[in-house]
């Protein structure tokens, strides 16, 4: 009689202590302060950013001068949207620029300058397969390294928007650099260049050719590797991020990597 109290004495212990599939699953969740989901920038994104003024090809190191201005659309740090200027204000200030390549002094409103050439920035495609593995990495990413942050695109509190974005400025420098090139070489002009030398621009964002490779590094430094990051409930997000960061010449696997660390040790919920 002893020896089957004892049984049943370790029966109940044994249930007692196994933990039930939902109880895990329970404490699983408990970790997770936010959820994070990822997609692609579209034209909702780029609608956010300024128009940049491009500057004349002859200045190779006019880009230099606009990578002030440039800060505001493509930050090299983590940057609060909250902070950055207002629409007008960018606009205001790309004027400004331009009036200082031709030579006018700041504040100057009396000399004659050449109105401003205005390009957009440009959104690089990136394959589906790039992009599905961009997907995977980050899943992999948040479970090995980003404490209470869960990858979760139903439940998504927050979405890592992120794109390939070209400077048209430091594009046209680098092409006007070649060009020069090409000239006191006594070569031919190269292909890419419409009439009197200046640059050729393809029309949309998906022009041919015009594409990022999301897995790897870009080599060209007037392509940025961009993360937005906005606020959501499931598949809606604000209409502005509330975070963003741009990395030149790098892939968007950086970019993001960088954004994740910041969130983590922000504590984001």
């Amino acid at each position: 009689m002893g020896m089957r109290r004892g049984t049943v004495s370790a029966a109940l212990v044994i249930l007692m202590c196994a933990p039930s599939a939902q109880g895990q699953e329970a404490r699983a969740l408990e970790g997770c302060k936010a959820y994070i989901g990822a997609a692609q920038a579209d034209a909702r994104v780029m609608n956010l950013l300024s128009t940049p003024a491009v500057p004349p090809s002859s200045s190779v190191f006019a880009a230099q001068s606009a990578r002030e201005v440039t800060e505001w659309d493509l930050p090299s740090k983590v940057t609060p949207w909250k902070e950055r200027p207002s629409a007008a204000e960018l606009a205001e200030r790309w004027e400004e620029l331009n009036r200082r390549w031709y030579g006018a002094r700041p504040g100057d409103t009396t000399k004659n300058v050449p109105a401003a050439v205005h390009r957009p920035y440009q959104l690089l495609r990136i394959a589906p397969a790039d992009w599905s593995e961009v997907e995977k990495w980050m899943t992999k990413e948040i479970a090995k390294h980003s404490s209470g942050l869960c990858y979760d695109e139903q439940k998504a509190t927050h979405v890592f928007v992120s794109g390939a974005i070209r400077d048209p400025a430091g594009s046209v420098t680098s092409q006007a650099r070649t060009l020069q090139y090409t000239q006191s070489a006594g070569l031919a002009q190269p292909e890419g260049y419409g009439p009197g030398g200046h640059p050729a621009t393809s029309t949309g964002h998906n022009a041919i050719g015009d594409e990022f490779d999301a897995a790897g590094s870009a080599t060209d430094p007037s392509v940025y590797a961009c993360v937005f990051v906005f606020r959501a409930q499931g598949a809606a997000r604000e209409s502005t991020p509330e975070y963003y960061y741009c990395h030149s010449a790098s892939s968007l696997k950086l970019s993001l990597g960088t954004m994740l660390k910041f969130l983590t040790k922000q504590g984001v919920q």
